[in-house]
């Protein structure tokens, strides 16, 4: 891949983005679904979805598909959602089942991943049924979120974003309910979704309904390591450790998720940016909420469908003027910090199969 582009440096007030093929060519996506993708940590459901012994969810994860269950034993456990007999997939959706059975030739599982029975294999020499359990998936619980990640040797959580979760056990989620799944679909690379949230200087432009609830010279922006965090409150409500709902807070996870909570009732959306392809994103947007659906609920929703919508279409936007070929690199703002600190992760995560220049060239 032939460029001429340069480095995004550490400096910000120097600092190019990054080119614009990285949002336009197809094979970009493929290795970082590689690089990215199956080394990170990916939300994968809340603990109210696997309650009981038997209980699954299943998921993709950069193409692979995932199931995760609560055994007999109570823990709760991932595994590829791969028939280790023939790669048929075993289930589908989300439900209830006491073993899993392939639909292709009908090897069953225990809930712990283990091989239960493998039909037709009477007589077949050196079959060991300890060989064909289901291969298993780092998965982590953190505040009653469901995470996992495909990299076997991936650090723990608490390393890679730090205190983002202790910091979150004041609100309880545990006591939060799923109210709301919405899937959306946006025309545009994944990281332009991502480039957008990190940063409220178009808020005044594009989101009018949001900076007139917000107090934002209350707008508040810390970056950690691998996580950022956004938020202000309500107008006339203390900037000091307001509530959940009382105002916005906005927490990104590298590389495609984040937790926001809107003004009205306590609630908390997980949002996920899953790239279908170069320039086609699908958007879940999973609400929970601790109260039960009401009048107050239901302008939240609304409120956020607007929001969201908002966002899509300027990132569709975006997404055609990077295929113009008139773009090719652009500047940060000294307030757009946060965008700079998502193209400096990618950069690192990718600079050893797509690497940029290390000097600064005239653009």
């Amino acid at each position: 891949m032939a460029h001429t582009d340069v480095r995004v440096s550490q400096k910000l007030s120097e600092a190019h983005t990054l080119p614009a093929w990285l949002y336009t060519n197809p094979e970009v996506l493929e290795i970082e679904k590689r690089e990215i993708f199956c080394k990170t940590w990916q939300y994968a459901g809340h603990i109210s979805q696997v309650q009981r012994p038997g209980d699954y969810v299943t998921i993709e994860v950069a193409d692979r598909p995932i199931v995760i269950t609560r055994a007999n034993d109570g823990e709760v456990r991932a595994f590829y959602n791969v028939c280790t007999h023939r790669a048929s997939k075993l289930v589908e959706g989300e439900g209830h089942k006491s073993l899993f059975t392939c639909p292709y030739h009908a090897w069953t599982f225990r809930l712990d991943g283990t091989l239960h029975k493998a039909s037709n294999m009477k007589g077949v020499e050196n079959f060991h049924e300890k060989d064909f359990c289901l291969k298993p998936v780092r998965l982590e619980i953190q505040e009653s979120f469901i995470f996992v990640n495909l990299d076997p040797n991936a650090r723990p959580m608490s390393e890679v974003f730090g205190g983002l979760f202790e910091g979150l056990k004041k609100f309880r989620f545990e006591n939060f309910k799923k109210s709301r799944v919405v899937e959306t679909i946006c025309h545009s690379n994944w990281k332009i979704g991502i480039d957008n949230y990190l940063e409220c200087d178009h808020c005044p432009i594009i989101h009018k309904a949001f900076v007139q609830k917000l107090e934002m010279e209350d707008y508040e922006i810390s970056i950690f390591d691998r996580y950022c965090y956004q938020g202000a409150p309500l107008k006339n409500v203390a900037a000091d450790n307001f509530d959940l709902g009382q105002g916005g807070r906005y927490y990104w996870l590298y590389p495609n998720m984040w937790m926001s909570s809107d003004p009205g009732p306590a609630n908390l959306s997980i949002h996920q940016s899953i790239p279908i392809d170069h320039k086609t994103t699908k958007y879940v947007y999973t609400t929970f909420l601790l109260d039960e659906v009401g009048k107050e609920a239901e302008e939240l929703f609304a409120y956020d469908d607007i929001l969201r919508k908002e966002d899509r279409d300027i990132c569709e936007v975006v997404q055609k003027g990077l295929e113009t070929g008139a773009y090719t690199q652009g500047r940060f703002s000294l307030t757009e910090n946060c965008v700079h600190h998502f193209h400096l992760l990618l950069q690192d995560d990718l600079q050893n199969v797509l690497p940029l220049p290390q000097k600064a060239a005239s653009l």
